[in-house]
């Protein structure tokens, strides 16, 4: 009987399942070719998100010049050939096509129809984000790409994008980055580097655009249709050399400035890079998500419902075979997106501490990406509780602020809260001003009457004037020591009021001059000069909704009846101040004055503690709180 012939053991199913060898890493879906964008109904998701972001933004004054935009304007209206080669009207960064082409192309239509340059903007980021959409579009699905392609437009930091012309330079940079990326997912090279030559003369921020454009040439074809790689690597560092070397040229003849040589603060200084490029990372990481001009409440509520994504992610790729393989097969789209927000993001950390969140979508472009990626190779149902979170913080963010704060401030950290206030006290100053003086006579002062201070610099001195008018003999007029002089040291005065509607009122400059005689009189117990001085000038002032005007007149008068004796028509007027004008300390001086020596003084001290508190050291108010609270408490006062 024949030997049988050795065979190896009999393996179970268990075993030949287990030593079967793990399946290579597949690349992200692809549902068969792309169509094209008119057809492709995920497309109109980038558009949507746009015309999203346009809605949040828009508000009565969306567009209006402030600030730097004078400076552009001022430049591209008086400049001659050779102004392409310095600042364009600024001292820092040489950016000659998002100042200087882009004000003289847009700046007459910028003055005249504000809103027209918004819309403008909002038309520019739905292009960019279209561009993006049909790049990733040749090795992505549809949803994955409309994911990444509106991430960088669904977020609150976005919206300054829309309504402050002056970031042109960053929209610049994203616009023309799109197009550069689009172009080479094409294999269109020359077309690709003038998008890039454009997206650097718009920001410096674009280099990276240029690190990326090669790989992003090479992961859009297959291995046989790829383009040479040395072609595309050569190619943007040409672009960049040339564009660094007219970059510092520009910088040592005009005598520009960087981020890092405005730094004043020695705390600042001392900072290690280390830690101010994770202080811009957390920055630019909150701004992704939408987080900062959320009430706390809702922000917690938004980091438990991503801290819980981010469980679920770990959760799914620990647990998951196949989920794993998935997120090792899209991994060059994740690192390449973490690293372009990486590298974005190390260019902001030379503006430590003063953050601005229009900087921050450029950088989520990347970050969209690789997101995107990660979370729809891992389980698609995450990158849809991903893009529902952040659709939830970006609707749940305040919109535009309905009124202007009169203690704003925007030359340090302007986010869009800071910045729309400004523009609405730019441009309600602009309607109020041309309204009433539609033809000054050359050489005219304007004056200002209680305009916070912190706000100043958005008029960007007189240039604002010579924008409104093209009179460069305008200017803004001082009210300091103007009772000193003969006459008004301005032909109109400009009041900020406390509330809407109108919060810039045109007073009589005249008016305020007798105002302030008034003043005098009273500051020298000349009670009855004073009541004089105070009738003129009301008589003077017509406009009713000139309420900070009216509420200072009839503080004025309350102290002069105070001062002779006339209790009750002082406590009148100090009421009637007051409600017109609750900042207005000479009526609640009267009005705690009257309530002290009417008994009353629990109504007393608290007026003199509103009073202390905006007048710390003054020790006569010190002195009257003192005694009223005393006296509250049935105590006798102190010598």
């Amino acid at each position: 009987m024949p030997k049988r012939a050795n065979r190896p053991p009999r393996r179970s199913a268990a075993q030949r399942r287990a030593r079967r060898p793990e399946p290579a890493p597949p690349a992200p879906p692809v549902s068969g070719p792309a169509p094209p964008s008119w057809r492709d109904a995920w497309a109109l998701v980038p558009l949507l998100a746009a015309l999203a972001l346009a809605a949040r933004a828009w508000f009565p004054f969306v567009g209006e010049p402030i600030a730097d935009d004078f400076d552009f304007l001022e430049h591209a209206r008086s400049s001659g050939s050779g102004a392409w080669w310095d600042g364009g009207g600024a001292r820092f960064y040489w950016r000659p096509l998002a100042r200087q082409l882009y004000y003289r192309l847009f700046g007459e239509a910028m003055l005249a129809h504000p809103a027209w340059i918004a819309a403008l903007a909002a038309a520019c980021l739905a292009l960019a984000a279209l561009l993006l959409y049909a790049a990733l579009r040749r090795r992505w699905p549809g949803t994955w790409a409309a994911a990444a392609a509106s991430f960088p437009l669904l977020l609150e930091a976005g919206r300054p994008l829309i309504s402050s012309p002056t970031n042109f330079q960053d929209l610049g940079a994203l616009l023309f980055s799109a197009l550069a990326l689009f172009e080479a997912s094409r294999r269109r090279l020359a077309n690709s580097l003038a998008a890039l030559l454009a997206a650097l003369l718009c920001k410096e921020m674009a280099v990276v655009t240029a690190a990326a454009l090669p790989l992003v040439a090479m992961a859009m074809h297959p291995a046989g249709e790829r383009p040479r790689r040395a072609r595309w690597v050569l190619g943007t560092a040409a672009v960049v050399a040339a564009w660094a070397v007219a970059y510092r040229l520009v910088i040592v003849h005009a005598g520009l400035l960087l981020a890092r040589d405005a730094g004043q603060d020695p705390r600042a200084l001392a900072t290690p890079w280390p830690l101010r490029f994770l202080w811009a990372c957390r920055e630019s990481l909150n701004d992704s998500m939408s987080l900062p001009a959320l009430a706390p409440g809702l922000r917690t509520a938004a980091l438990v419902a991503l801290g819980a994504i981010a469980a679920a992610l770990l959760a799914s790729v620990a647990a998951d075979r196949a989920a794993r393989a998935r997120v090792r097969g899209a991994g060059p789209w994740i690192a390449g997106g973490l690293a372009w927000f990486a590298l974005v993001t190390a260019t902001l950390a030379d503006v430590y501490p003063d953050w601005r969140p229009y900087r921050s979508p450029f950088g989520a472009l990347g970050l969209g990406v690789a997101l995107t990626a990660l979370l729809g190779a891992a389980r698609p149902a995450l990158l849809a509780a991903l893009v529902a979170v952040r659709l939830a913080t970006f609707t749940l963010a305040p919109g535009p602020p309905p009124a202007i704060d009169t203690h704003v401030r925007g030359s340090y950290s302007l986010d869009f809260s800071k910045l729309v206030q400004l523009q609405r006290l730019v441009g309600e100053t602009r309607r109020e001003l041309t309204s009433v003086l539609p033809r000054p006579a050359p050489g005219t002062g304007i004056a200002m009457h209680y305009f916070p201070q912190g706000a100043f610099y958005a008029f960007a001195g007189d240039q604002s004037l010579h924008a409104w008018y093209g009179d460069t003999t305008l200017h803004w007029a001082t009210l300091e020591g103007s009772v000193e002089r003969e006459r008004p040291p301005a032909a109109l005065v400009l009041e900020l009021q406390p509330s809407p509607p109108h919060q810039v009122i045109a007073v009589s400059a005249e008016g305020l001059w007798h105002l302030e005689l008034g003043a005098g009189h009273i500051a020298r117990e000349e009670w009855s000069d004073a009541l004089r001085e105070l009738a003129r000038a009301e008589s003077l002032q017509h406009d009713p909704d000139a309420r900070v005007f009216t509420s200072m007149v009839a503080g004025k008068r309350a102290l002069a009846l105070g001062g002779l004796g006339r209790t009750d028509e002082a406590a009148r007027e100090a009421a009637l101040g007051l409600a017109l004008w609750d900042a207005n300390d000479d009526a609640r001086f009267v009005l705690a004055y009257a309530r002290m020596r009417a008994g009353r003084l629990r109504e007393a001290e608290a007026l003199f503690e509103t009073l202390v508190r905006t007048h710390p050291q003054d020790s006569v108010l010190r002195r009257l709180l003192s005694e009223t609270r005393q006296g509250a408490r049935g105590e006798r006062p102190r010598p």
